[in-house]
């Protein structure tokens, strides 16, 4: 009774160190020959694929890596690094969200692409994810690799204020691009010095009328450069 335990035990556990699978298309599971699969590092945090907000990317069971199985096609994954850290021997402990990456893939039916990056060794090569972020998607059948480009930063006093709310419609599968089928339109990224539009889950909030919120917009002012104040003047008054 004891060995078939410790075999059961033994058995969860290595299951737990494989990667999650989710599907993220509709209908029945297909054959791996049928699907795009991409495979996501444990470190990295999915938030969002093409433009929508897919809480079942970032489903994981241990420490293995995720593979998100998807229609072939075009499709923008937004991730970053999220990483706890043990500091002074593990008394305390310090997490570094890193900055967005925008991970472009074009992938066939059978393939499999993974997001790579170079794992840091320390808290300090980490927290150089917070304004760098250097990583690629490689397509593991042609060898193809595509530069991911530079996303947001997710430790700035304004993505803390206005960043993305949580979705009040959980989506568990998402389109690619080119579908017909594809729904919800993708965030493009603005031309430097332009001002984005808000999300529609964000610009629905409302925030408190404090001083606080008044110092905090006083803040995020003083960050924009002209071109962008004069850009946000000309909006306001339309």
């Amino acid at each position: 009774m004891r060995s078939l335990f410790v075999l059961a035990v033994a058995c969860l556990l290595s299951a737990c160190a494989q990667q999650s699978h989710v599907q993220l298309y509709p209908g029945s599971p297909l054959p791996g020959a049928q699907v795009l699969t991409v495979v996501v590092p444990n470190e990295l945090e999915v938030q969002s694929i093409n433009g929508q907000q897919i809480a079942a990317a970032n489903w994981t069971f241990g420490t293995g890596e995720k593979r998100l199985d998807l229609q072939p096609g075009a499709y923008q994954i937004n991730a970053f690094y999220k990483n706890g850290f043990d500091i002074d021997g593990g008394m305390s402990h310090e997490v570094v969200r890193g900055r967005t990456g925008v991970f472009s893939i074009d992938g066939q039916a059978g393939e499999l692409w993974k997001l790579q990056f170079n794992q840091p060794q320390s808290l300090q090569q980490a927290k150089v994810f917070e304004s760098e972020f250097n990583a690629w998607a490689v397509n593991t059948r042609t060898g193809e690799r595509h530069a991911a480009a530079v996303g947001q930063r997710n430790n700035s006093l304004i993505n803390n204020l206005l960043g993305t709310a949580e979705p009040t419609d959980q989506q568990s599968s998402v389109a690619p691009l080119d579908s017909a089928t594809a729904s919800t339109p993708v965030a493009i990224a603005p031309a430097q010095g332009a001002i984005a539009p808000l999300p529609t889950t964000v610009a629905s909030e409302t925030l408190p009328h404090n001083d606080a919120t008044l110092t905090t917009l006083q803040q995020m002012w003083q960050l924009l450069s002209p071109q962008s104040r004069a850009a946000f003047l000309e909006w306001a008054q339309q």
